[in-house]
């Protein structure tokens, strides 16, 4: 489907942002502007407590104007990759952002020089919005370098991004998959499909032809995820971290112990569980071998549900009842308001995310194809935007924007109280087999595909930072090894399966997916108290999403009633995919007949 074929109330109305091309660069100048007045107030920051606040409301101001002119310029883009207007204004903004990194460069050493004196202005009451931001900066002292050396940093920062920009700017094209007798687009959309159809051509077929683009293109995609991991070293390397995962976990303000108390339980302690579904699937297809690209499969016959926009929005409305209308009003403006942008069209970015600013609505791009898939991906997605919009509307711009580490527990909340509602409302035993096993397939992306996600990135970084080499066999050989310890010895892997790892955006997020994980653990503590009536801790989750940024993440899930420290919530978080794997063995035995047999 082409984007001009589109209904436009199924687009995002970007027109919010800027009405105009005009308002965009007239906004452009303005940043401009006012960055000259941040460069005046080099070597007389903390002067005085008014020169001080006065600096920080300009910096606000210019991080405001920035931030949504980015967002505008990188929503198009992303939607209409050849507009070339588009890309003008993306690569103009980005050369602002990249030459204000440089010009401004001096502003941490000299807050962090004068750090006596800024924590007596911080009792001052003008300025206590910015207590948590620059006590979180004065910690970064041991890792600040010498004003010549930031300057460097900053000058060389887009270069070492470039490795991501390539990634990001990379579109393939794949080969037509023969189902039913017809050939078929096959796109990041539409292969989740394809796999999970019937006939084992079809599936093998679909998986060739989208894994062999990535083989033809190896050593591209060797360079751009090596170049990403040796930037991450580089950088931890220079500020005196021991490693990329320590800056990383610095820059998220929690402790390491998190990251392998993940990888721990999911990669070491559970994984039987894991294997033992794999099993199970093995046993129902009854085959004597199953491949990776097999599993995909619905293990449960004549339940292909579709919906259209309008009935997701319903059952969106419906399970998320218990937040109450506020909470249900802000999902349907995104709806109303034309916040999301539904439809897959040529040359749109893949996946789904939410996007915005302080000073726009919190967008999402999504590839609705109308699956259950389809319906979970937008209450994740909403999950994202109403946590932006909360944090928004009760926080100073200065403490609104939260870390990524919690990000990922209010869209996980959402799937989580989607699904369990699809189980509760089931009309059967057979439909309800199918939304059990639909949670089944979620838990283990969450809880167990993403810290084996988070093994492979922490193995790159450590070659990277032991200048080990990270050709494109070395990279493919790790990641075929790591998916066949993963699934287990019932599961064969496809030749592809170690060229699948260049199609997973996330490496490039330093250390993000390991926070699939923790947000799936706390959202399910969350959910569990939730159903079972408990009103404080809808006060208390509620409170958290308005909170925004302005508490350290741990503090912040604390405040939600969830310590992401605690072991138990991690052993209730497997506990509760083994008893969701007993009873989809029990209600697969009385629904022998339904269970899909190839």
């Amino acid at each position: 489907m082409e984007r001009k074929d589109i209904d436009i109330k199924d687009t995002w109305d970007l027109s919010t942002i800027y009405n105009s091309h005009e308002a965009f660069y007239q906004d452009l100048e303005k940043t401009k502007s006012l960055i000259n007045d941040l460069i005046t107030f080099k070597g007389k920051i903390c002067n005085s407590i008014d020169s001080f606040y006065n600096f920080l409301t300009t910096k606000d101001t210019v991080e405001r104007l920035m931030n949504k002119l980015y967002c505008y310029a990188h929503l198009n883009c992303d939607v209409e990759p050849k507009n070339q207007e588009y890309q003008t204004m993306m690569a103009t903004i980005m050369g602002v952002l990249e030459a204000s990194s440089v010009q401004i460069s001096f502003v941490d050493n000299e807050i962090i020089e004068a750090k006596d004196k800024v924590l007596e202005y911080l009792k001052d009451p003008k300025l206590e919005k910015y207590t948590y931001k620059i006590n979180s900066l004065l910690s970064y002292e041991a890792h600040i370098l010498p004003k010549e050396q930031e300057e460097l940093l900053a000058k060389v920062e887009s270069i070492a991004d470039t490795s991501s920009q390539v990634f990001n700017a990379l579109r393939l094209e794949y080969e037509d998959v023969e189902e039913d007798g017809k050939l078929k687009t096959l796109n990041n959309a539409t292969l989740n499909q394809f796999l999970k159809n019937k006939d084992e051509k079809v599936r093998k077929q679909a998986y060739t032809n989208f894994f062999k683009e990535y083989q033809r293109y190896e050593n591209v995609f060797a360079q751009t995820l090596a170049g990403v991991m040796k930037k991450d070293a580089f950088y931890a390397d220079v500020r005196k971290f021991n490693s990329a995962l320590e800056a990383s976990v610095f820059d998220d303000d929690v402790p390491s112990e998190l990251f392998f108390k993940v990888l721990e339980s999911a990669n070491v302690k559970y994984r039987h569980l894991f294997h033992r579904y794999n099993r199970l699937k093995k046993e129902l297809l009854k085959k004597d071998v199953i491949y990776n690209y097999d599993l995909n499969i619905p293990l449960v016959s004549s339940i292909n549900k579709k919906y259209t926009i309008d009935q997701c929005f319903e059952i969106i409305n419906e399970c998320l009842r218990p937040f109450g209308q506020d909470y249900l009003d802000i999902i349907n403006k995104a709806r109303n308001e034309r916040w999301i942008d539904y439809y897959p069209t040529p040359g749109k970015r893949i996946g789904a995310y939410s996007s915005g600013s302080y000073d726009t609505n919190p967008f999402i791009l999504m590839n609705f194809i109308g699956d259950y898939n389809s319906l979970s991906t937008m209450i994740h997605e909403l999950g994202h935007s109403v946590h932006s919009y909360l944090s928004n509307h009760h926080q100073d711009a200065v403490n609104a924007n939260y870390r990524i580490f919690v990000a990922e527990v209010a869209s996980t909340v959402n799937e989580t109280l989607l699904i369990n509602y699809m189980i509760k409302n089931a009309k059967n035993d057979q439909e309800k087999a199918y939304f059990i096993y639909e949670q089944l397939e979620n838990c283990v992306g969450l809880i167990f595909r993403q810290p084996m996600f988070a093994d492979f990135e922490y193995k790159l970084h450590t070659m990277a930072e032991n200048n080990e080499p990270l050709s494109s066999k070395v990279i493919t050989d790790l990641y075929a090894r790591l998916n066949q310890e993963y699934y287990g010895k019932d599961v064969t892997m496809d030749e592809l399966v170690g060229w699948s790892c260049y199609y997973v955006p996330h490496f490039y997020y330093d250390y993000y997916v390991y926070k699939y994980t923790l947000g799936m653990t706390v959202a399910l503590a969350i959910v569990n108290r939730i159903l079972k009536g408990n009103q404080q801790q809808v006060t208390d989750y509620l409170n958290f999403l308005k909170s925004g940024g302005s508490k350290a993440p741990v503090e912040l899930l604390k405040q939600a009633g969830v310590d992401p420290l605690d072991d138990q919530i991690y052993e209730d978080a497997f506990k509760y995919f083994e008893e969701l794997l007993n009873q989809f063995e029990t209600i697969k035995k009385m629904l022998r007949e339904s269970i899909m047999i190839l």
